[in-house]
């Protein structure tokens, strides 16, 4: 039986995931190795996991938000000699948001002869550890994301973001014009309605066109990655696939047209959305549309 309260996983839930990350961090990193030649270097410890680890659930798809700065510590050493090297290494930015990162690198040494063990230690064990955080997104929602997902009665009813295919589509043999109709796919026959909203803003109607389509902004205000870019004939997802959809007419300021559906509707089926941004002397108003 489903929770009433959060129906089909539509509300934002969240879970605070730091720990388990800390954990994680230490059993994946801790060993990393790289040996090339007569060279090698390894991460000997975590020595600390600092900031925020978070995994969400809103509209039925896994989010996960993290920024966290980590601390290591490693060895270095030269085959057939006993000079070692040791140091740590500071990642100031492992977040959600990026896939480039910055190591900064100490060595307890400073003299001439350390420096090859050091360099050794920036051009290969780095991207060995950058390995490990490259997955750590899907480890995180498979870890953390099951018992956050209420289950529901479908048969193929499973947390979206963490293990999910997309529908294929079918072309939709009716279209609805406006109130309340009736759309008939090939597998099955379900009524729509249409909305009518207005709401004023204060900002200017520019901004507004900005907040509502470029993938920067669309991104803050969706807490989500963005695929896809503002351009007519252009498709986007928003919410990790979600809501996926086809810019119809853009008009800067003015005007934004879409094709609109959400992942749980009739395969092929998309509803029609209109925006119409109206500047006033000291705000904007937006009238939205939407059929079908």
């Amino acid at each position: 039986m489903a929770d009433w309260r959060n129906v089909g996983n539509w509300h934002w839930k969240e879970r605070n995931c730091l720990e388990w990350a800390k954990k994680y961090f230490d059993d994946k990193l801790v060993g990393t190795t790289a040996i090339v030649g007569e060279l090698s270097a390894e991460v000997t410890s975590v020595d600390s996991v600092s900031g925020d680890v978070d995994l969400n659930i809103r509209k039925g798809r896994l989010i996960a938000i993290y920024d966290v700065e980590i601390k290591l510590s490693w060895t270095a050493a030269k085959k057939g000699s006993e000079d070692t090297l040791s140091g740590t290494i500071t990642i100031p930015e492992v977040a959600h948001d990026t896939d480039s990162y910055v190591y900064d690198i100490s060595a307890g040494k400073s003299t001439k002869d350390a420096l090859p063990l050091k360099d050794f230690v920036r051009q290969k064990l780095t991207p060995e550890i950058t390995k490990k955080f490259e997955v750590f997104t899907e480890d995180l929602k498979q870890a953390n994301g099951t018992d956050m997902y209420i289950p529901g009665n479908g048969p193929n009813d499973s947390p979206s973001g963490v293990s999910v295919a997309s529908a294929p589509k079918q072309e939709r043999v009716s279209v609805v014009d406006s109130g309340v109709g009736v759309v008939k796919t090939a597998n099955t026959t379900f009524s729509t309605v249409s909305i009518t909203q207005s709401a004023e803003f204060v900002c200017s109607a520019d901004d507004l066109f900005a907040t509502l389509t470029d993938p920067q902004r669309v991104s803050i205000w969706t807490r989500a990655p963005v695929d896809g870019q503002a351009a007519e004939g252009a498709t986007f997802k928003l919410f990790s696939g979600h809501i996926e959809g086809k810019y119809t007419k853009l008009v800067r300021g003015k005007t934004i047209e879409q094709t609109w559906r959400v992942a749980t509707w009739p395969a092929g089926h998309y509803s029609t959305v209109k925006m119409e941004l109206e500047q006033l002397s000291s705000s904007t108003r937006l009238s939205l549309k939407q059929t079908g």
